[in-house]
């Protein structure tokens, strides 16, 4: 049995919330320490399945900037994230860029997309 304590960041009453259970079946033992069901719903699912939106940049080319802002349209799995970011290295655009252009759809296979959130003209 693991037991962690988890900051939720639903909200900003930043409750830190005790989950214990078994990581290798997923099951949650008990959760203490909650305010709210949206606290108790994010420290399960962090318990469990840990997931992060990815930012970054990528290069651009035919622009005056160098780099142009990007990010996941989902959250996905934390430990898909060094591996997430040595693909991101490997991408050059091209000039204009909006942000929520699509930069690579089902990006590594996780369903979500790599979206710019920055603007280039």
């Amino acid at each position: 049995m693991v037991t962690k304590d988890i900051i939720c960041i639903t909200c900003p009453q930043g409750c830190i919330i005790k989950v214990s259970g078994d990581l290798a079946k997923g099951e949650i033992a008990s959760c203490e320490g909650f305010k709210c069901p949206r606290g108790k719903k994010y420290a399960e699912n962090e318990f469990v399945h840990p997931v992060r939106i990815l930012t970054s940049s990528v290069k651009v080319e035919g622009a005056s900037v160098p780099l142009v802002a990007v990010r996941t349209s989902a959250p996905i799995p934390k430990e898909m994230l060094l591996p997430a970011m040595e693909e991101v290295k490997k991408i050059t655009v091209t000039a204009p860029l909006t942000p929520g252009d699509v930069i690579v759809e089902n990006f590594m296979g996780t369903g979500t997309d790599l979206v710019a959130s920055g603007c280039i003209e």
